[in-house]
């Protein structure tokens, strides 16, 4: 198979999205194992396509997953200024379409979305050329390269999603004004919102994500459970936000186990073999992705077991199964109040290990049962379409309806003094419950609470979520007064 474009170049210069796509469809052409699909368009126009690789021809001709089979779906540059993910997966592609690693062929199916976001490469941005950050978009559904992604996990299914970014290394306080950057060269979160599937999320953080993490180090690139971005020394750590507008989340709520790498992207200051150590991103990074789809393969069994009974059947791991938390966020670790992460003093390269407070315990607050539906009485029409590239269930009501509901009336909303550790909520509503008979008109939507989607559906609905729809750009309807959304008790 040919070279990727970056390594014709070699490695001293990233091609742009054509250059990319015209890679992946060679690949496409000279290998029986490579399929190319296009997903759409982004907001400036450039393709944003998916190619499939698997020893399986029904997949790659049907695009349909297969009972012992794990899907995988790996998505490398959401945010344009981090190219080495979709260098690394080019690299991947290549020597997979070659006949390398064939055992990883033959027990998976992949589904390899190179360049998530083609405007921020070659705008060299990290967002798209509507300055959407694409990265955070998958509660509003705002962007079309957002939208396409959901599309494109409904469309293959995954049972596995593979984020990979990278985190910058130096930072305007931590490294300017006092002299450090951190010494991270691979740090690995997975979809921690409380609300996912108790067994999904209870495999993935007692057992996938540690022997990931094991398993790189092993192979020579320092790795940890991510932390956050430390950008003081005085600061507390968290771990990666546990709201449901980042993919990782998303999906998992979706029940797809869900990994993100961020590898190191060095400073630019910095002296290296190629430019801002390019190359030696793209190794590291492909190091993650390829010891990932190992232990993946290794662990199909088990994986496929727990993804697919929790795309079958949402289980919360708290109460009867049923409890959805309403408030999340990150607070004190009182088990572990302080941890040790690696710094590297800029001005000699001197390392030490510094203690940081340790915020990383996940605080939950307002339990509410899963209803029976919700019921949606205002901006009808644009709520379904919302709701339809959720690919959330609906009906629409045809002639009044008289039911029981829990009517929420806002009877306060404050901003939040800062934004609550973890979650992007910026309004806080107080919310009074009356039980009482309601009577839907014709066109109001019902949103039944027995498919698929239900809790990641409630999760955006109720205004007392922390990820509720509300807080995003657009959607100001959090006033005091009867909300227009509302759990149906009985139907």
């Amino acid at each position: 198979m040919p070279s990727t474009p970056f390594e014709r170049e070699n490695k001293r210069s990233l091609p742009d999205s054509r250059t990319i796509g015209n890679y992946l469809a060679t690949l496409d052409t000279l290998s029986p194992r490579a399929r190319l699909v296009t997903l759409g368009t982004s907001a400036g126009g450039r393709p944003i396509q998916a190619l499939l690789l698997s020893a399986s021809p029904s997949f790659l001709q049907d695009l349909v997953g297969e009972p012992d089979k794990p899907t995988v779906m790996m998505l490398g540059s959401q945010h344009g200024n981090e190219p080495s993910g979709a260098e690394a997966l080019q690299r991947l592609a290549r020597e997979l379409a070659a006949g390398e690693h064939p055992e990883l062929m033959h027990r998976l199916n992949l589904v390899l979305v190179v360049l998530a976001n083609p405007d921020g490469r070659d705008l060299s941005s990290r967002h798209n050329a509507n300055d959407d950050n694409t990265n955070i978009d998958y509660v509003a559904l705002q962007a079309g390269e957002t939208r396409l992604l959901v599309e494109a996990l409904h469309r293959f299914d995954p049972d596995l999603v593979f984020d990979a970014h990278e985190s910058g290394i130096w930072k305007r306080v931590l490294t300017r004004e006092l002299g450090w950057m951190t010494d991270v060269e691979a740090q690995f979160d997975m979809g921690n919102n409380p609300n996912i599937d108790g067994a999904l999320r209870h495999y993935t953080e007692s057992k996938l994500l540690p022997a990931l993490i094991a398993r790189v180090s092993a192979a020579g690139l320092a790795a940890r459970r991510y932390r956050g971005e430390i950008t003081s020394l005085d600061q507390a750590v968290s771990r990666g936000g546990l709201g449901i507008t980042n993919l990782r989340n998303y999906a998992a709520m979706q029940g797809r186990v869900s990994i993100l790498v961020e590898n190191r992207l060095d400073n630019k200051s910095g002296r290296y073999a190629t430019p801002r150590n390019i190359a030696e991103r793209v190794r590291k990074q492909h190091l993650s992705m390829l010891t990932m789809l190992q232990l993946v393969a290794d662990e199909a069994g088990s994986l496929l077991a727990v993804s697919r009974r929790a795309r079958q059947r949402w289980v919360s791991a708290d109460g009867d199964g049923r409890t959805l938390w309403m408030g999340v966020s990150f607070g004190a670790n009182r088990e572990q109040p302080e941890i040790t992460l690696p710094l590297v003093r800029f001005a000699d390269g001197h390392k030490v290990l510094r203690r940081f407070r340790n915020r990383d315990a996940i605080v939950t607050r307002k339990p509410v049962s899963l209803a029976a539906a919700y019921a949606v009485t205002r901006e009808r029409e644009r709520m379904a379409r919302w709701l339809t590239s959720h690919h959330i269930a609906f009906e629409t009501v045809t002639e009044p309806r008289e039911l029981m509901a829990d009517r929420l009336e806002i009877t306060a909303v404050r901003m939040q003094p800062e934004a609550r550790p973890g979650v992007r909520g910026k309004m806080l509503a107080e919310v009074m419950v009356t039980r009482s008979a309601v009577t839907l008109q014709r066109g109001d939507l019902l949103v039944p609470m027995d498919q698929r989607l239900a809790p990641l559906a409630a999760l955006m609905l109720d205004p007392r979520s922390a990820n509720a729809l509300y807080q995003e750009e657009g959607w100001n309807w959090l006033q005091p007064g009867a909300f227009p959304v509302f759990p149906v008790v009985e139907d």
